[in-house]
């Protein structure tokens, strides 16, 4: 089943075009940098890596295919060697046949890097308290490349540093240069980010307090619990959410090793959970709970016998949601809402890119800058146009992006574009920044006979400059 599953992924990824999320992030690695408005540098690094011989939507991918098929494996060995050879099949082949991994190993975000590092850094800090102190640095290693991906790595790191305080059995850590040491060497990797952040005003972290900050509703808290219990499946989800908890109540009575991978879930699942009771939360957002969860569940499987049955059920329900959101991508046998089918993400663009293609290849608009006002936009036309000015993001009452310290307001000013809308009309609220617009052409994206997006792409004259940036 697991070899059935890396088929699927390379099938994929070979068959399919790039989110525009994954656009975007392919554009962080034509413009490296220490760090950037929304997310550390990591994935950039990891798409450059890939695509420094030869760009296209499968190797920007390659990386996050490779992540995700090694992982196994890594963890088939350490935890053979450390734990059992059952415990070892167990959890490897629950990281593999999991639809939240699954999709980390097919679309390239920051989440790849940040479960792959983060995984292995609650792997080895564990080898290193209670096997071999020396791995405590490979764990720092690990865990400053985490928090340098995606910075809530940073909970499942202080429910790793908190077991020498929570566990008399594990104190004399305390006193352990190593201890602290692996901590520092985490650190040492993630001063680039923080250098950048100074340099920039504290850009991320002023971009990230507005972007977590968003009101919520009982609404909102309901749809991501529940989705993530079908997103991750049942037996996981309890073991990530509720197992954890269960466990401090009886915190006297678990095992050493049961309390550090206690520690480890139960302080990022504290903060999402109180955090999505006022704030509206994206289900990825909260994917480092389930991280120290897997072994959570890997244990308990391991030792009760009885619980086999409920661990297969897992992974077969797994491997269903994977086959059908993979059928539905290519084979759409299920009808739904253009809104709520997420197969129509890779979908979208497709026409809007041809019909784009079409007119700036046109003597009249050649010349012409391609712009619109988010990312996602300008990321797709970079990325399979390649055009000779680089498309950008506005961002007129949008927060700052990547193409917000490519491009300053100064250096646009007084500029004619081609304008990209996704709706049928121009926003009123920029109408005031250009002396004329025109429509030039309305495209609309169908699959299966149903439009899924419409589009109309706008000449627009003397660009007047924002007064002030967003």
């Amino acid at each position: 089943m697991g070899l059935s599953v890396i088929i699927i992924r390379v099938l994929f990824i070979y068959n399919s075009i790039l989110v525009d999320d994954e656009a975007y992030y392919a554009i962080y690695a034509r413009h490296l940098s220490w760090g950037y408005i929304d997310h550390g540098p990591v994935v950039a690094f990891l798409i450059w890596i890939f695509t420094s011989i030869y760009e296209n939507s499968f190797t920007v991918r390659f990386g996050a295919f490779f992540l995700m098929s090694i992982l196994p494996f890594i963890l088939y060995f350490f935890i053979n060697r450390y734990f059992n050879n059952r415990s070892a099949l167990i959890l490897s082949i629950l990281v593999t046949v999991n639809l939240m991994l699954h999709m980390n190993s097919i679309i390239i975000t920051p989440d790849v890097p940040l479960a792959f590092f983060t995984i292995l850094a609650i792997l080895f800090y564990y080898i290193a308290y209670f096997e071999d102190q020396k791995y405590f640095y490979l764990g720092g290693a690990m865990l400053g490349i985490a928090v340098l991906s995606k910075v809530s790595a940073l909970f499942p790191a202080i429910g790793i540093g908190l077991l020498p305080f929570i566990n008399k059995e594990k104190r004399h850590f305390l006193s352990n240069k190593h201890f602290y040491g692996s901590f520092f060497f985490a650190f040492i990797f993630v001063i680039p980010f923080i250098k950048w952040n100074l340099d920039n005003d504290l850009a991320f972290i002023r971009y990230q307090g507005g972007h977590i900050s968003r009101s919520g509703s009982i609404n909102d808290f309901l749809g991501l619990w529940t989705g993530l219990c079908i997103l991750i499946g049942p037996l996981y989800f309890y073991y990530s959410f509720a197992k954890p908890i269960l466990n401090i109540f009886k915190w006297n009575k678990i095992s050493a090793k049961t309390k550090y991978f206690t520690s480890v879930t139960t302080v990022p699942l504290i903060y999402f959970l109180a955090h999505s009771f006022f704030t509206r939360l994206e289900l990825n957002w909260a994917a480092p709970i389930f991280f120290g969860g897997s072994f959570l569940l890997m244990i308990d499987i391991d030792k009760h016998e009885q619980y086999l049955r409920a661990y297969y059920l897992q992974i077969i329900y797994s491997f269903v949601l994977i086959s059908t959101i993979m059928i539905q991508t290519f084979y759409p046998l299920l009808t739904l809402n253009p809104k709520s089918d997420p197969t129509n993400r890779y979908y979208m663009y497709n026409t809007l890119l041809q019909d784009t293609k079409k007119i700036i290849e046109k003597p009249d608009y050649r010349n012409y800058r391609v712009v619109s006002n988010n990312f996602q936009i300008p990321s797709m036309v970079n990325f399979y146009l390649r055009p000779s000015l680089e498309s950008i993001c506005l961002s007129i009452d949008y927060h700052e992006t990547l193409y917000s310290f490519l491009y300053s307001n100064e250096d646009i000013k007084g500029e004619d574009f081609i304008f990209i809308f996704n709706k049928n009309y121009f926003p009123n609220n920029l109408k005031k920044y250009f002396s004329d617009h025109e429509l030039i052409d309305t495209s609309i994206q169908y699959r299966n006979g149903i439009a899924i997006n419409e589009y109309t792409i706008w000449l627009v004259k003397n660009y007047s400059g924002k007064s002030n940036l967003f």
